[in-house]
């Protein structure tokens, strides 16, 4: 099915004028790429069902999920059958809400950019999500003014039309037309990225990691701060224990360079799923930068937002 596909009976007279378009839904695949944000809400209900699971009360974890499920599945439904949006030539509206319905209209001269994101499943079907950065939600993420999920061919579309409105024609590659792509200012290969990543370590990583040992380090047996953890890893004679591992502070230290090693494995995958490929640009609305392995950014920064220039270094990286 059409991302754009026109909705037949909610065109109201509003609409009648020709200075907005007619009614538009999302994809129907919002759906399903929305239950990602779904779980990411659903810590509460996890904990608790675990609980219940180390309770042998199986019953209520399955009334749980059970309730959970119809619950995120028909709000999810709700808001793809009630959200609606309409592009015209001076604005965009976007009508929501069931019980309680909210109808916003952007217009273009407050629209400082239109950004696009694919995730893993939008980039796989062709779809992406979009958001409308104004004065107004600068700084934060403002849901009002997000498409979550429509095709990409459309997203661009509105793009296009955004930025022709600020005085520039845009082709679908997203360049002014009549120039070609030119060399990028600043891009990161794959050793950049790498090298990012050993630099992004982090002490809240190194806490977590820690609380995380000692809370299911007996459940699971790792414990590398236990001196029976290294004892048995090393699988050695008494004597030679005794000898290497016999005092705390060494295993303190061993379990302190574990978490270390995790920690910048961590940031180093971290920074390669967000800054691969990193590639900024010189483009007619301003700066453009595209990254990201598994979900991809197409974000434009127009140079008359840009206030400072901030250069920093330290130790390390000097």
């Amino acid at each position: 099915m059409n991302a754009s596909e026109i909705a037949p009976d909610s065109t109201p007279d509003s609409v009648l004028d020709g200075t907005l378009g007619p009614a538009e839904r999302l994809h129907p695949l919002f759906l399903l790429t929305g239950l990602g944000g779904v779980v990411r809400g659903a810590w509460g209900v996890l904990a608790a069902g675990a609980w219940a699971a180390t309770q042998g009360r199986w019953w209520i974890v399955g009334v749980m999920l059970a309730a959970f499920g119809m619950i995120s599945v028909g709000g999810l439904l709700l808001k793809w059958l009630k959200l609606e949006y309409r592009v015209g030539a001076d604005e965009i509206r976007i009508d929501s809400g069931f019980l309680s319905r909210t109808s916003r209209a952007i217009p273009f001269d407050r629209v400082r950019d239109v950004d696009i994101e694919q995730g893993p499943l939008q980039r796989l079907f062709g779809l992406a999500k979009v958001r409308f950065e104004t004065g107004a939600s600068a700084g934060a993420k403002n849901e009002d003014g997000v498409l979550h999920t429509i095709a990409l061919e459309r997203a661009e579309a509105i793009r296009h039309q955004i930025r022709a409105r600020h005085g520039g024609a845009i082709t679908a590659g997203g360049e002014a037309a009549g120039e070609e792509e030119s060399a990028p200012i600043f891009a990161m290969d794959s050793r950049r990225v790498l090298s990012a990543g050993l630099f992004n370590f982090s002490l809240v990583l190194l806490a977590g990691l820690f609380g995380l040992t000692q809370t299911l380090g007996n459940v699971a047996g790792f414990d590398p701060f236990s001196r029976h953890f290294w004892s048995n890893a090393l699988d050695l004679t008494a004597p030679v224990q005794a000898l290497v591992i016999g005092h705390q502070i060494i295993a303190a230290i061993a379990g302190t360079l574990v978490l270390a090693v995790v920690g910048v494995a961590t940031g180093i995958v971290r920074i390669v799923l967000r800054d691969h490929g990193f590639r900024l640009d010189r483009a007619a609305a301003g700066l453009r930068r595209r990254r990201g392995l598994l979900t991809l950014t197409d974000v434009t920064l127009p140079l008359k937002r840009v206030q400072a220039a901030i250069i920093a270094t330290g130790p390390v990286r000097r």
